[in-house]
């Protein structure tokens, strides 16, 4: 290209190629400047993800602007389709000439690594991780600058969800990606990115402790004849510290650089200015005396020559030593030696003996089947009995992912790719099931997808191939060509009960119950004619699913105590399974005594049986048992030992799924900070994974806490995108939830009659759910809007429904009992019977128990009662001050500003005028800043009381006058209809009253 013109940049001269291009010294014709222009290499025009990474590099970096950061000036295409980047042309010499050519001191060295810090700092800023940090990326100008090069891997932090098939994993788990570039260098790649994993801007710190390292020891921290054996290193050794091989290195910045190394990124620096900070410090600990050479960079041995091959291949093309011509002759002439050597001494592909190849079968049924734990354990006698049969390790991986032991399964992926370094040596089925095998085992759905594809229409007779497929469709939620593949398989074999139990469970999701259940039959009399009591067990497991989430309780359990006891003939994972539906089926029947006996079963066996994942699952639901039903310090114990043990095997998803249920319960009790802490973590991990389901009931989790921050407008963005998740799935009982989230925000807004639509969208879904707990919830929420527009015949009729889903058997839900109670308090305020509000409130606070929430709502009613029926100022007084403390220890604006407009109300009524006052205009001011105008005009007027208690007329008319204002602007937005029902209320229209005498420049009684 040189000689030509791109753009407005004629080339010059050859730089040199790197991993993703090759970079010309240009001019820029405009400004008469010279630049470098990267240009990548040709990719298939099928290939669009590799101009997407390139492109998407331009965009990252061109946002940056640092003094150690090479600037990107502009991007583009060429007139043929191909992008580049115009980029700062920088005259200097990478760091790694600078560490072989012996030019380091320590004082240097440590320069260098923080001006790298600096530049890091301000990208993790900006959102944009560097994942490539390496010595040749790294110049020193001329005038002894660094300049950090190369954002070719950056990658925008949340822009789009991360799971285990970015490129980091298809960098360790194949050797080239699909541009046949590497991306990332493996012997600075995290711990996470040799997992495949989420990274973040830790990863870059690790990366930059590896780069520290070299510099202080001539050797790399980490080596190995192949990548995956330095893969292996970086997630499993620890080097020795850097004064063990440079005995210069002082104790605290041996301390420093192993810190940055730490396999686990919470044990590592957590900001690039946190170790650029301990860098300075200790480089200016340094004496004169201190301040020695470190060592040159080592030339790799042949023991690491693999690997330096693959590290260095860039560097090396990018400053060529020889002419191009000779570079290219000698590349082709050992290519082509090495494919004719490699083509004779190529080893025939494995073959495992005939026992073994019936454990891998097996293995791989119960795997279709759903029975992650069985097939784990017989896929390991497989690999146990032959360690080279790859495509055993690789379906043991994919187990174990399902069975969220995460590391272990990445380890029998690194085990995979040592067998079959090249899979282009394997049979075409064997190569593409390894394929679809891993990349499920990865999350990469897609591709395993792709390649389940193209086996069912290699060998389409094949029915197990379609369930295969199905399976892949399933997993990718393209569940139309699920159900397709599925009846294909059954097609092809008419007694292929496993592929009628899959497309029974799809027509289920899709609510296409009648489908399902002939479905199931079909597989029903499959099983029973073969007499396998465990594959009988697993369809009545299945159709009791589906008849709980139908809502049908009492069949549910029919079917679930059924497969129950035909499990304990020998299967305890379907026993644990059977155990935990029994347990929500039994929570939903607001039997909370049956749903803990049925977790802490379920988790009793998990344990006894060393399935220590399992029992972390059956421990949530028994957190969640309590949980519902109002214990919530039995709850909190058996949610952290969940968290526990999820932690301690590394265990992610079930990490995650507990922090949710902690995370939604901490909020309920009014500890929302910690609350939405844990339920951030679990959304972060869900969302990166594509776990949508998980996602979307995390979601109202975080919404239900932004709501009790008073960040009304994230809150109410949560629910409705939880809303749109919810329906897009076809979740109704998510989407009943989130109905009554969105009416919870709009019932604080004062949009009664906006919010008893959603009320009613989602009761309505409950009812044909049969959930008596959410209808319970739900009923309660429909009585507090229809009271709130004075529609109290309506309410007390609903009202009276409560009692019946409260208590099942005998046994109370105190929780649901509790806001009955209130509820049945509030409309009494409302209606001044202030005798019924006083006893309905010392009825909540008596179930209250630990929920802070429900105690402040209990006092505030009864100060309320008290007060306005003259039965004791004091007491009144007392209630209210305690409730107001309560209040403001939650952390809930929503509930505070409550609280304080109450207080304010009772001083009132108890001759306190002054810190009446004070209250009341904190309230306002707070209603004011969240838009809740209803409560907003309500303040004001208990405010114009006060200063008009307190001989303040003028206040008193300032703020009669903003309550008179707000309440026309009510009245303006709500109609006639709406806000004439309004007004019909009791208590509105005294305040009304009060309003009219304070306007008038009376004084109210």
């Amino acid at each position: 290209m040189i000689g030509q013109t791109v753009s407005h940049y004629r080339i010059i001269d050859l730089l040199g190629e790197g991993g993703m291009g090759t970079v010309y010294a240009a001019e820029d014709t405009r400004l008469g400047r010279r630049v470098a222009i990267k240009i990548p290499h040709a990719a298939p025009s099928s290939d669009n993800s590799f101009h997407a990474r390139f492109l998407r590099e331009a965009r990252a970096v061109s946002a940056l602007s640092h003094p150690h950061i090479a600037t990107v000036f502009d991007y583009g295409e060429t007139p043929e389709g191909r992008p580049f980047i115009v980029m700062e042309l920088i005259n200097g010499r990478e760091l790694g000439e600078v560490m072989r050519d012996g030019g380091l001191t320590l004082t240097r060295t440590l320069e260098i690594v923080e001006d790298v810090a600096e530049a890091l700092s301000e990208a993790h800023r900006q959102g944009i991780v560097h994942r490539d940090i390496k010595p040749s990326n790294v110049i020193v100008n001329e005038r002894g600058e660094i300049k950090v090069l190369d954002f070719g891997l950056a990658k925008l932090v949340g822009e789009g969800h991360e799971t285990a098939s970015t490129p980091e994993s298809e960098t360790m788990m194949r050797p080239l990606t699909r541009s046949d570039v590497m991306l990332g260098t493996p012997l600075y790649l995290s711990p996470e990115q040799a997992k495949g994993i989420h990274i973040d801007p830790r990863s870059d710190l690790f990366a930059l402790g590896a780069l520290l390292y070299e510099c202080l020891t001539g050797r790399a921290a980490f080596a190995g004849a192949t990548v995956v054996e330095i893969a292996a290193q970086i997630i499993h050794v620890n080097p020795p510290p850097p004064s063990t091989l440079n005995a210069n290195v002082p104790a605290d910045l041996d301390r420093a650089v192993m810190r940055a190394l730490a396999k686990r990124p919470d044990d590592r620096y957590q900001t690039a200015e946190e170790l650029g900070a301990d860098l300075r410090t200790l480089r200016r600990q340094l004496s004169e005396a201190d301040d020695t050479g470190v060592p040159q960079r080592v030339v790799r041995s042949a023991a690491t020559s693999h690997a330096s091959t693959l590290v260095t291949l860039g560097d090396n093309l990018r400053r060529p030593r020889l002419s191009i011509a000779a570079a290219a002759a000698a590349v082709v002439l050992a290519l082509a030696g090495f494919w004719a050597v490699s083509r004779w001494a190529r080893p025939a592909p494995h073959q495992p003996n005939s026992a073994v190849a019936e454990l891998y079968n097996k293995g791989v049924d119960l795997l279709r089947d759903g029975a992650y734990w069985q097939a784990s354990r017989t896929l390991q006698r497989a690999v146990e009995a032959d360690d080279k049969f790859a495509l055993a390790h690789a379906s043991l991986a994919e187990s174990l992912t399902e069975l969220d032991y995460t590391e272990r399964a990445s380890q029998e992926l690194l085990r995979v790719n040592t067998l079959v370094p090249d899979r282009t040596a394997l049979p075409e089925r064997d190569r593409l099931y390894l394929e679809a095998v891993t990349a499920t085992a990865t999350r990469d759905f897609a591709g395993a997808v792709g390649a389940y594809e193209r086996l069912a229409a290699r060998w389409p007779d094949e029915a197990h191939l379609h369930v295969d497929l199905g399976r892949a469709y399933e997993k990718a939620d393209d569940i139309k060509r699920a159900v397709e593949s599925y009846l294909r398989a059954t097609e092809r074999s008419s007694q292929y009960a496993t592929a009628y139990l899959k497309v029974g469970n799809l027509y289920a999701r899709q609510q296409d119950y009648e489908s399902a259940e002939s479905a199931f039959r079909r597989a029903e009399d499959i099983y029973r004619d073969t007499g396998v009591s465990e594959a009988r067990a697993e369809v009545l497991y299945q159709r009791g699913f589906m008849l709980r989430n139908r809502g049908k309780y009492a069949e549910a359990r029919a079917q679930l105590e059924q497969a129950l006891e035909l499990a304990k003939l020998g299967n305890e994972t379907q026993q644990i399974n059977a155990l935990r539906q029994l347990s929500v089926v039994a929570l939903r029947e607001n039997d909370t005594a049956r749903a803990t006996g049925y977790a802490r079963e379920a988790a009793d066996l998990a344990h006894s049986k060393g399935m220590e994942n399992t029992a972390a699952l059956s421990l949530i639901e028994l957190g969640n048992a309590y949980f519902a039903g109002g214990e919530y310090g039995d709850a909190d114990k058996y949610f952290r030992q969940a968290l526990d043990i999820a932690r301690r095997n590394k265990a992610t998803r079930v990490e995650a799924n507990a922090l949710a249920s902690f995370g939604s319960m901490l909020i309920q009790k009014g500890e929302t900070d910690e609350g939405a802490r844990h339920a951030g973590q679990a959304l972060a991990f869900y969302q990166q994974g594509g776990y949508r389901k998980e996602a979307a009931q995390v979601l109202s989790v975080l919404g239900r806490a932004n709501r009790q921050k008073g960040n009304y407008a994230e809150a109410l963005r949560a629910f409705e995108q939880q809303l749109q998740l919810a329906e897009g799935l076809r979740d109704l009982p998510q989407a009943a939830l989130s109905h009554g989230e969105v009416a919870a925000i709009l019932g604080q807004q004062g949009r009664f009659a906006e919010a008893l639509g959603h009320l009613d969208a989602g009761y309505e879904i409950d009812r044909a759910q049969g959930d008596r707990q959410r209808i319970g919830y739900t009923l309660l929420g429909r009585v507090d809007m229809l009271w709130s527009l004075g529609r109290y015949e309506q309410a007390r009729a609903l009202l009276a429904e409560a009692p019946a889903l409260a208590v099942r058997d005998g046994v109370k839900n105190k929780g649901l009992l509790a806001e009955m109670h209130l509820t049945a308090a509030n409309m009494a305020l409302s209606e001044r019977r202030f005798a019924v509000a006083r006893a309905e409130g010392a009825e909540a606070a008596a179930l209250g128990g630990e929920n802070k929430k429900i105690m402040v709502r209990a006092k505030l009613a009864q100060a309320l009662a008290l007060a306005n029926s003259g039965g004791g100022a004091a007491a009144a007084r007392r209630f209210g001050e305690e409730a107001a403390e309560m209040a403001a220890s939650v952390g809930d604006p929503w509930l505070l500003s409550n609280a304080r407009l109450a207080l304010a109300e009772v001083l009132v009524e108890g001759g306190d005028a002054r810190a009446a006052l004070e209250h009341a205009v904190a309230a306002q001011e707070s209603f004011a800043r969240a838009e809740q105008r209803e409560a907003e005009w309500r303040a004001s007027l208990v405010a114009a009381r006060a200063a008009a208690r307190a001989g303040d007329a003028a206040a008193a008319r300032q703020h009669a006058a903003r309550s008179g204002r707000v309440l026309s602007e009510i009245q303006q937005a709500w109609g006639a209809e709406i806000f004439n029902s309004y007004q019909t209320r009791p208590d509105v229209q005294l305040c009304r009253r009060q309003l009219g005498e304070l306007s008038a420049g009376a004084r109210p009684a």
